[in-house]
């Protein structure tokens, strides 16, 4: 899980560096016995969030696959204007004593 969340990130930020022309980047990892949160937001230009697959350039496509992989969910919110925000969440199973 800890291989495809710094994966997803690593990509995330890459993509605001490349296209977002970005003046402010946020990256949160918040967790706890149950959840896993990985939060990324930037102020950058933005981008139409329409079929994930029509937007393979930007790596959202692999960061989707990635999200499946570990049984998380990917949440891709982006607008023209107004930046992008990506939240990925994993539920944790509680380890038996």
């Amino acid at each position: 899980m800890e291989n495809h969340l710094l994966r997803i990130g690593q990509e995330a930020l890459t993509n605001v560096i490349k296209y977002a022309n970005a003046s402010r980047i946020l990256v949160e990892l918040v967790y706890d016995d149950t959840q896993c949160l990985l939060h990324i937001k930037d102020d950058g230009q933005g981008f139409g969030v329409g079929n994930l697959s029509s937007l393979v350039g930007f790596g959202l496509l692999g960061m989707s696959e990635r999200a499946e992989r570990i049984g998380a969910h990917l949440a891709i919110q982006s607008q023209p204007g107004q930046g992008t925000e990506i939240i990925v969440t994993v539920n944790r199973e509680r380890e038996s004593p």
